[in-house]
């Protein structure tokens, strides 16, 4: 980077912005390799493949590392403008609220939520939401316990207990326990405020419409929703702070004196690089072996050798969002006790990534998983870690643009953007067969600014949300068809026996096939 843009960066810094030293660039990348290589030090950067760019919001130590890389930078001189404006306006906020004697403000539905960025509840609004939702509609939600964060496991007065929303129509669960199950999780990665507020509002939508709306009546009486809208609470609180936290707090590898704690480098583990399915089977090109990486897989559980692909030591967030959705899971890839039934044979950890088997998932298998992130506009499914089509790549692609339908990302198979491994929807899909997706919300920022969510990134990804939901029951066969909407009756009541006429359109345009 040259020297004289350093200059005008200087120059563009606001009096008390929470960060004057992170910047919008722009790099560009000859090929694939290129990218990857780069692409591994940030995990979410926006890629224009028709202008071989990638764009990412750093700090100088980021941009330097794009330079080793033999990416050539240039800066957005106007959106870093504007993020250091924003960043500005939150320091304004948070500098009178500490005159006030305040850490956090209470948004309009009446919940603590982030200052500054008041449309998002901090973890204790997200759990006191959770808690009232039980409160008042306790035949329909739940909340499960799933077990303790890193930091709850080593001081018991500290960290989390974390928790899934549990929404169906709990009195004929009994009768009817294979109903098709939607198991999300939101927020894996603490800055990124946006899915877990997306889950929350989800989460509201349907108890608080249940009765009233028919679509929300008929998907919880008829579908098992479990949602975990805070995935990594210690950080997220640790975010909450506007600071860049992407990791888990675990400073046993690496801590804060060593890796700093910024959008670059940092401590703790990247929990969507410490599942089991396929563990670092890319050695070292969709995860890293560095502890300050932001994508750190974590440790090799004998603690020695790297270079022997030895399954490594699960993070306490990692067991407990793995353990409640997929069940324990032997070498195999044989899978029991989780919400999901084991539909594909997949080993845990092969030599490399063509001994997958290719065992396809059948047809007929139903429930959805998700993962919900930001901010890179997209919607992936497996495979991460190789470039090979995954065994049910079509009716995964089908469903895939149907999502993308609704909020108007690109969809892609996940390779396509660089390589990942040990993450969770490959976990998902490849042990269990699930139809199994991450869904990147818009590229604007990790903090992003209260306008824009609740009039484009919240409306765009509920729908999202909603469509998903109701192919819950045959996600590999029902979006080949066609959407019924726009559906009416020729009356609102009948006599037994009367007619009844029924209007509907079908529509089979509603697929986005932008890649």
């Amino acid at each position: 980077m040259q020297k004289g843009l350093l200059g005008i960066l200087i120059g563009l810094t606001f009096a008390g912005a929470a960060s004057a030293d992170e910047w919008i660039v722009e790099a560009h990348f000859a090929d694939q390799a290129a990218l990857q290589r780069a692409a591994r030090h940030f995990e979410h950067v926006i890629v224009d493949r028709k202008r071989n760019t990638l764009r990412v919001e750093t700090t100088e130590k980021g941009i330097r590392a794009l330079e080793a890389e033999g990416l050539a930078v240039s800066i957005d001189t106007a959106a870093t403008a504007r993020l250091q404006a924003a960043n500005a306006r939150v320091a304004a906020v948070r500098d009178r609220l500490a005159r006030e004697g305040k850490s956090t403000v209470v948004n309009g539905s009446g919940y603590d939520s982030i200052p500054g960025y008041e449309c998002f509840r901090t973890v204790e609004g997200t759990y006191a939401t959770m808690d009232d939702l039980v409160a008042a509609h306790p035949d329909i939600a739940a909340i499960d316990d799933i077990g303790p964060t890193w930091k709850k496991t080593q001081d018991s007065t500290q960290g989390y207990e974390m928790r899934a929303m549990h929404i169906t129509n709990l009195a004929t669960l009994a009768d009817d326990p294979n109903r098709p199950k939607f198991a999300a999780y939101f927020s894996i990665h603490a800055r990124e405020y946006t899915p877990a507020e997306i889950g929350t509002r989800f989460s509201e939508w349907l108890v608080d419409n249940y009765g009233t709306d028919p679509e929300a009546t008929w998907l919880v009486d008829h579908n098992d929703f479990h949602l975990i809208l805070m995935a990594n609470p210690d950080a997220r609180k640790e975010a909450e702070q506007q600071i860049y936290h992407r990791k888990n707090m675990d400073d046993t590898y690496g801590d804060i004196n060593q890796c700093g704690d910024d959008e670059f480098s940092q401590f703790g583990i990247d929990l969507n690089r410490n599942f089991p399915f396929h563990w670092d089977i890319t050695r070292g090109l969709g995860s890293d072996d560095d502890v300050c990486s932001q994508t750190y897989h974590g440790p090799y559980a004998d603690g020695t050798n790297p270079n022997d692909h030895i399954q490594g030591d699960r993070e306490p967030e990692t067991v407990n969002l793995f353990s409640y959705v997929a069940g324990t899971c032997d070498a195999n890839g044989d899978c029991t006790g989780g919400l999901f039934g084991d539909h594909r044979n997949g080993p845990m950890d092969p030599s490399n990534t063509t001994d997958d088997g290719g065992d396809v998932a059948p047809a007929d298998t139903s429930g959805i998983f998700v993962d919900m992130h930001s901010n890179a506009a997209l919607v992936l499914w497996s495979w991460g870690d190789t470039s090979t089509d995954s065994p049910n790549v079509t009716p995964l692609t089908t469903l895939g643009r149907r999502i993308a339908y609704f909020n108007g990302y690109t969809p892609e198979q996940s390779n396509e953007l660089y390589l990942t491994d040990g993450t969770t929807f490959d976990s998902m899909y490849g042990l269990l067969g699930i139809a199994a997706y991450t869904i990147e919300t818009n590229g604007f920022d990790f903090f992003e600014d209260c306008a824009t969510f609740e009039s484009d990134t919240a409306p765009r990804n509920l729908e999202a949300l909603r469509y998903i939901s109701r192919a819950l029951h045959a996600p590999y066969r029902l979006p080949a068809g066609p959407d019924t909407i726009d559906v009416s009756a020729s009356a609102a009541q009948i006599a037994a026996g009367d007619p009844l006429t029924i209007t509907t359109h079908l529509d089979s345009s509603r697929f986005n096939d932008s890649n």
